[in-house]
């Protein structure tokens, strides 16, 4: 049983709580008295299957959830890998792939090689990859000088455009529109002139409708 699996004070993070009623990340480290020393234990909570996979009713299926963050708000370099190992796992998870970007911001710029090595591997599923863009995006927002690292790393994958599925494509524009990446227009021309964009997802830019 997982619950005999960690001891205090991460057990805690068994009970603490449904996050669909805690959507604001709440201050574990101080809550919890959570320390570095605690980093690989929450790195194997965040990754454990059978947390993961829990009863959808139970409390401790939002255990990794908690996990997560906690590493987020500790600056935790340690999870970044392990935490993309477990993104093709959890490829459906809405929470996932939501909060990953959010906790890689956390944890800052030493996010970026991993994430963009993971978005350039295509042995990757879609939605992870397009998880690992996001990832660049909200670190670029958080971390200004770190902006044009990540747009040149999105850029540079989307100049796969013919390699790449057209939806990596478009969800790959709109990052770039999101980032107001001006520099990256003509390899956004480039895709959408090759018409290996799904427009459903970007939609069509000004003087690339043919």
């Amino acid at each position: 049983m997982a619950e005999h699996a960690y001891l205090p004070p991460l057990d805690k993070l068994l009970t603490y709580g449904d996050c669909r009623k805690i959507r604001q990340f709440p201050d574990y480290v101080e809550e919890l008295g959570l320390k570095p020393e605690h980093i690989p234990e929450l790195i194997r909570m965040a990754t454990d299957s059978e947390l993961n996979w829990a009863d959808s009713d139970s409390l401790e299926v939002w255990a990794p959830v908690h996990a997560w963050r906690a590493l987020g708000q500790l600056k935790a370099e340690a999870a970044i890998e392990p935490l993309l190992s477990i993104a093709d796992e959890l490829e459906d998870s809405d929470w996932f792939n939501e909060e990953l970007p959010e906790v890689f911001a956390m944890i800052g710029p030493a996010a970026i090689p991993p994430a963009a090595a993971f978005l350039a591997d295509s042995s990757h599923s879609l939605y992870p990859r397009v998880t690992a863009s996001k990832c660049l995006v909200k670190i670029a927002e958080t971390h200004s000088e770190a902006r044009d690292e990540c747009v040149a790393i999105i850029t540079q994958q989307l100049d796969q455009f013919m390699k790449n599925n057209p939806a990596l494509n478009g969800f790959l524009i709109a990052d770039l529109l999101e980032l107001k990446a001006v520099e990256s227009a003509p390899a956004i021309e480039r895709a959408f002139a090759a018409k290996r964009v799904e427009l459903d997802i970007a939609g069509r830019l000004a003087g690339c409708a043919n």
